[in-house]
């Protein structure tokens, strides 16, 4: 697994779709397909523990009030397979 901890790159891996996951204390992880849509600068993310989707500008992508996706690249846990 990989480190992704920049915004640029999680939009570059994620073009065609990224399957990866956030590392969680405990040794957890919360898996997730994400894809980001150049046309309109949004991300779709499709949390996988519980099957919900989300629709994110950039913006709402690296705020902690919607996802935890920003937080853990800062903290180097958001890793791809």
């Amino acid at each position: 697994m990989k480190k992704i901890t920049t915004i640029k790159e999680l939009k570059e891996l994620a073009v065609d779709g990224l399957d990866c996951c956030i590392m969680l204390n405990g040794g957890l992880r919360s898996s997730k397909h994400i894809r980001f849509h150049q046309e309109d600068n949004t991300f779709y993310v499709m949390n996988e523990i519980d099957g919900s989707e989300q629709e994110l500008t950039e913006a709402q992508l690296l705020d902690k009030g919607y996802t935890n996706i920003g937080e853990a690249m800062e903290k180097g846990a958001l890793l791809r397979w």
